[in-house]
Parts: C-alpha cells; structure tokens; sequence
C-alpha cells in the first residue's frame, strides 16, 4: 500500500480501472500512427490504445560498441551493507566510469550490475563527496549495458560535472519494481534493491553526500516517478522523459500487460496482480502525486510528430511507426499526471516539445535539458556543473592538439606531490620531474586507476600509449612496470622485473603470448598467467630471485593443478626437451609430456626414486598416463605406460596394467 504523510492510501474503483472490455487483446502489439495528441482525458486515452496502439517499444538498445572488461576487484570487503548483500567484483571500463556487480538479497540468482560515472573530482578529491543522479532505462533493458551509455552522450555529457550517474543495467519490462511472484524465470525486486541495497553501497563505497535525483525514459519514467513516491525520503528530483505517468486508466493495464508479453514474455499480473488490483493503484504516478511535495518534478513528451530533417531537430533518423504512437501515449499519460499534480497543489516543471517521438535522440535532448533542474534541485554549486580549467607548462604542451580533448579539471597534486596530473574529456595527463607528461587513454588508463595510478606500484608513465610490434595491442611502461592491453586480453600490469623476465623469452611474441591476468602472490613469490602459459617470480632464496617460464601442455598441466599453490610449489628451471618430449622440475616434483601419454604430475619420494633406477621414462615403465594420486587404503600410486607404481606402508611395488 502506498502511504501518503498527509492521507490515507487512495481508492480507486474497479469499474474505473478496467472499461478494458472494448479493448481490442491486440493492443500493445501493433502501432497505428497518430499524427499529433487530440486530447488528454481518461476518454481520449482509451480510444489511443483502442486503436491497436501500445506501448512495447521495439526500441531495444542496440549492441553496445565491444569491450573489454577490467577485473577490478574480486569480492572487496565493503562494511555496512545489509545482510546477504556483496559486491561479486568491479570492473573499471574508463577513467570514471566503472561497472559494480552486486551480489543480491533481493534478487539472488545472479549478481546485478550498476554501471557508475564518477564524479569529475572523484580522482583529484579523495575526501569529497557527491550527490547522484540515477538513470533508469527503457522497457527493453539489455542485460549487458544500459541503453543511456549505448545511444546517449551521457559519458561525455557528465564528465565536467560533480555528481556521480547511477545506471542500473538490465531489468526488461520490470518497472523497476518489486513483483508478486516470478515469471519467465525472474523474480524481480528492483525496488528492494534500489532503495534497501544499492543506496547503503553508494553511502559506503562511492561517497554519496545523500542528495538524488531519478530520471528515467519511457518504463523508466515511470519507475521513477514510482520509487520518488514511494519512498519520499530518498529522491530530491524526479524526472520522467516520454514516460507512462497514467497506468491504471481505462485500457492502460491491459496495454502494459500486451507489452510485457512482447518484450520479453512476462506476465503483467506476476508484477502488480489481477488488473485493477491494489498493487495497480498503488503504482499508479498519478496517484501518489501527495508524496511528491518538497520535490523537483520534471516531465516531458514530444507530440508524435516526426520532424527529422527540419530546422533546429535533433532526430537522426526518420521515425518509426512505434516511435510516433508511442509518444502520443506518453504525451497523453503526462498530461493527466501534470493536471493531477494541479488539484494536489504540486508545481511541475513540463516540457511539452511541439514534435518529436519515441526514440534516443530526445531523451538526450531531455537530459541535457533537465540538468539545470537537477543541479538546482542537488544544490550543486555553479563551480560544479562544468569546468573551468586550463591546462599550463609541460601538461599543456603534451595537450595542445587536443587529442585528448579539452580539460575538466586543473592540474592538482598526485603521488603525495611528487607530480601533477590533469584530467580531460578522453583521458588523464600526468607530469613527473623524471618522467616528463605522458597521456593516458581508454582501458590501459582504466587500469592504470585501479591501480592507484602514480601513487601505487607501477609509479609513473614513462610512455604514452605505444603500439606492440605485432599489431595486436597496446602498452604503456611505468617507472616500476608496464600494461599491455589486447581486445582479448584486456588491459593487464606487469612488474618490472617480470616484465624483463618475459621480455628476455621475446615479450609477445615470445612462447607466453600476452598477460591475461595480474600477478598473484603465492607463498613468498609471485605467479602471472598468459595467454600460453606461466611466468613466475619464485621466493628470494640465497639472495637470488629467479624467474621461470612453464608454458605449453606443462603449462595446461600446471595451471590445472593449482599453480604454485599446488603441490608441485615453484618451478626450479624452464622445460627441457628430451627423447620423445619434454619435463620440467619443480619444488616438490616433475611435470612430463609426451604425444602419446600427455602431460603428468609425479612426486618426489620412493616411487619417483623406484622409477629413477628403471631408467625414468626412457626405461621399461616409459611416461607416466596419471598423476600420482593417493591410494584411499592409505599410500600413493601411478600408471605408466608400461605399468604401475604402489608405495604402501613404504614399500614400493610394481603392477601390470
């Protein structure tokens, strides 16, 4: 039920939910064009949906541009949240903008991912904190993106502003809301994870200051409008671009029931029950408008006109059929919530454009045009809502073809003052006395800040982005390592001293190929996989630290086993080649390698010992076919191609296979 802090929750009859039984079940489905808005009563928008139109738009997201993730952090440890919630991982994909996969109370299946630009002093200002602005998608959510960073500028539009974009990713036809029951094999609880899980983690973790805004477009305009009355604490703006502010008017549950089912096959009475029910009422904008007191409501609709090519349009495409119903609906449904929120005493700021349809184009138009009310709204200074920069000295000589763009911040301290950097619209600059300026881009500076940057391992850039030799990736070289990045790789660092290591058996080139992940620490050294392979820093011994390649079959092997965690410990030397293969030592053992026996573990001790004196795998037992393992009874044994090996209660004994 939705409570208002003035009135009891509000009644609506059944008889004026649902004068449905005229509406043609095809509704929602097909998309008649209705060249502009007639009216805008209860009458006018029954006989809209009547017409065969709906709102489903098969305005999908289209795929977003490829991508390589940055494995940021796996499970950090992040106080405060609520019971059963988690981060799985971060994964950073620009210089502010990083994408959180959150492990849910509310929705458990599968971690739910919230994509986050980070406010422009997120880097330069590690004590701030900031207000947000939540973007909610359409009805046809992807699962792997939000369509506002696929078809917006909103990245760029943002990045000289100080409040960090909340993007939830995925969702289709949920309506961002809480269900009653599952279908099509999700239990949606968007509410319950907005509002209970997701806000304690940007108060935790992304230096919230409390202040919010919600904007949405089409399905998302009207979930925001919905989470900001239903929890009227949490939001100081609300924002609905071409959103269905009217659900509950005659024709409109059914139309969302038909669009549900279209995209994507959910049940509509899964999500609020029968239609007309209470649930209905209770997620109806227009009703709630009393909770909307205090707040900043911003909502807007084009006329269903197509105005693609003509003066001052920001369509880039003609319209679609669906375009141009679906905003009639919208227009409609905005104007009945506007003249709801005139009886409640409610000021709405409108913006009813005299053209315009249901597509991407306006709802960029519209976000640029409702910052003002969210920054007013947000109390966000004048200082804060773009920048007013200029990049100086060796920063500004290193930036004057502008092919990072132009600046948002100003040059500030880094490293504890041993340099500068500067941020721009593509990508950070950074200034060092023994390193000169270097700039940085994309996914190697992405990592490069989740490193730290100048203040963590790898120190400053001594480089700008290189190209490898073979053309495949790109690198840059720090003062204490490097990153190599590959579109199938991702961006990945290596130690310097690994990075000599890997460069002495021919870098990418080389028998390991590229670094897929970041060096682990295991036992007092270090372990990095690649493409083809391992390469290891092994504990200082005598004063000695040595590196050692294990790649190949042996390499397969090895990772499989565990790496230098297993049994095996850390290699000793690199492969050896003998008759009819290949092996290499390690603390504990030996890895072998044949075409006919394939790659196996065995053990020092007597067995190995046993082997030894029939000749190894050149003697009458030939190359081991299994690991060495332990017998349940108690004792060890292997198979060779030629026999096996027992060692029970210390006694080694041979077998026939």
């Amino acid at each position: 039920m939705r409570f208002s802090p003035r009135r009891s929750p509000r009644k609506v009859t059944k008889g004026q939910l649902l004068a449905v039984a005229a509406v043609p079940t095809a509704v929602a489905v097909g998309v008649a064009v209705m060249p502009a808005v007639a009216q805008n009563s209860s009458s006018g928008m029954s006989s809209a949906l009547s017409s065969g139109r709906g709102i489903s738009d098969g305005l999908r997201p289209s795929d977003p541009p490829p991508r390589t993730p940055i494995e940021v952090d796996q499970h950090p440890q992040i106080p405060g949240l609520p019971a059963g919630v988690s981060v799985e991982r971060i994964e950073w994909l620009t210089q502010r903008r990083v994408a959180v996969f959150i492990n849910s109370a509310a929705m458990p299946d599968k971690p739910i991912q919230v994509q986050i630009l980070l406010a422009r002093d997120w880097h330069s200002n590690p004590q701030a904190k900031f207000p947000e602005v939540w973007a909610l998608d359409g009805l046809r959510a992807r699962e792997d993106e939000s369509g506002w960073t696929i078809e917006t500028n909103i990245e760029q539009f943002y990045a000289d502003k100080n409040v960090n974009v909340i993007m939830p990713v995925g969702g289709e036809s949920s309506f961002y809301s809480d269900w009653q029951k599952p279908s099509n094999g999700k239990h949606y609880n968007w509410e319950t994870f907005l509002t209970k899980e997701l806000v304690p983690l940007l108060n935790e973790h992304y230096r919230s200051n409390g202040k919010r805004a919600v904007v949405g477009l089409s399905m998302g305009g009207t979930a925001a409008v919905n989470l900001a009355e239903r929890n009227p604490n949490l939001f100081d703006f609300v924002g609905s671009f071409s959103g269905y502010l009217d659900t509950t008017t005659s024709g409109m549950p059914l139309a969302i029931k038909a669009a549900q089912l279209d995209a994507g096959g959910y049940d509509s009475e899964a999500m609020w029950g029968p239609l007309g029910s209470q649930d209905w009422i209770d997620h109806d904008p227009k009703l709630g408008i009393e909770n909307l007191k205090g707040k900043t409501v911003y909502v807007s609709a084009g006329s269903g006109q197509d105005d693609y090519g003509k003066p001052n349009s920001v369509a880039s495409a003609p319209a679609v059929p669906a375009g141009v119903g679906l905003e009639v609906i919208s227009r409609m449904s905005t104007q009945t919530f506007e003249r709801y929120a005139h009886k409640a005493g409610v000021p709405v700021i409108t913006r009813y454009r005299p053209s315009g349809v249901h597509a991407w184009d306006y709802w960029q138009f519209e976000m640029t045009q409702a910052w003002p009310h969210i920054a007013d709204a947000l109390g966000v200074s004048k200082a804060d809502r773009g920048a007013d920069c200029a990049p100086v000295g060796a920063i500004a000589e290193a930036t004057k073809s502008g092919v990072i763009g132009s600046c948002v911040t100003n040059e500030y301290d880094v490293a504890g003052g041993k340099g500068k950097a500067e941020e721009f619209r593509g990508g950070t600059a950074f200034w060092s006395p023994e390193t000169g300026a270097q700039l940085l881009v994309g996914a190697i500076l992405a990592k490069y800040n989740q490193l730290a940057g100048p203040g963590g391992w790898l120190g400053f850039p001594k480089t700008g982005e290189l190209s490898t030799p073979d053309g495949k990736g790109r690198f840059v070289h720090f003062q204490h390592g490097s990153i190599y990045w590959t579109p199938g790789t991702g961006a990945q660092a290596i130690p310097g001293d690994m990075f000599a290591a890997w460069g002495a058996g021919g870098y990418e080139r080389g028998p390991l190929g590229y670094p897929v992940e970041e060096a682990q620490s295991v036992g007092g050294g270090y372990v990095q996989k690649f493409e083809k392979g391992y390469l290891t820093r092994n504990p200082e011994k005598d004063g000695e630290t040595k590196h050692f390649f294990v790649y190949g079959a042996l390499g397969a092997k090895y990772g499989e086993m565990g790496g230098p965690a297993s049994k095996l410990g850390y290699p000793t030397g690199n492969e050896k080649k003998i008759n009819g293969g290949y092996f290499q030592e390690f603390e504990n053992g030996n890895l072998y390698w044949s075409p006919s026996s394939g790659a196996h573990a065995i053990y020092r001790g007597a067995i190995f010992d046993h082997w030894g004196k029939n000749g190894w795998e050149q003697g009458k037992f030939g190359w081991p076919t299994s690991d060495m393992t332990e017998i349940p009874t108690g004792g060890l044994t292997i198979s060779f191609q030629n026999g096996s090996l027992d060692q029970v209660f210390g006694q080694v004994r041979e077998r026939k296979n």
